[in-house]
């Protein structure tokens, strides 16, 4: 790991925030695109969501999970309509995949200014960037985090 955590990058301050906002609006123009042009997007509860994105109280912190079956779905599903992927203060924390998407200097770089957390798939919760998240959500962040198995909704 070493070198690829970047945790510097990770900061909001980090070169005056110019550089996360650069890479978030350019992550949500592909999601809106993803969504709203290659594809039928249907949202079940949009308004809740949004509500809870925009308007919690500061200091609470929201967690989503979702499914996914690529590595694109995480970034695609946020660009249905009404949500604002170009905010990099709304943006969510995602844990990340380590061995995909930190896999050099270049790819790091991005995906911290895209509020990613690097996470060693099967590593348990005590592993070196878990802390992080922990933080985040302390501090009132939105965190996301993806499952490729199906999870039991309760009625």
């Amino acid at each position: 790991m070493g070198m690829r955590t970047m945790e510097w990058a990770a900061r909001a301050n980090h070169l005056g925030g110019v550089p996360r906002k650069v890479v978030i609006a350019a992550v949500g123009c592909f999601a809106k695109a993803v969504a709203n042009l290659i594809n039928t997007t249907t949202v079940h509860n949009a308004d809740t969501l949004l509500h809870l994105v925009r308007s919690r109280p500061p200091g609470i912190p929201l967690i989503t999970v979702s499914n996914h079956m690529s590595t694109l779905d995480d970034p695609a599903m946020w660009g249905f309509k009404g949500f604002p992927t170009c905010d990099a203060k709304l943006a969510r924390w995602v844990l990340t995949a380590e061995d995909i998407c930190f896999t050099n200097t270049v790819f790091s770089y991005f995906f911290r200014l895209g509020k990613c957390i690097p996470i060693t798939r099967g590593g348990g919760i005590y592993q070196e960037h878990m802390n992080e998240a922990v933080d985040r959500l302390s501090s009132g962040a939105w965190k996301g985090r993806c499952v490729k198995k199906i999870l039991p909704f309760g009625d």
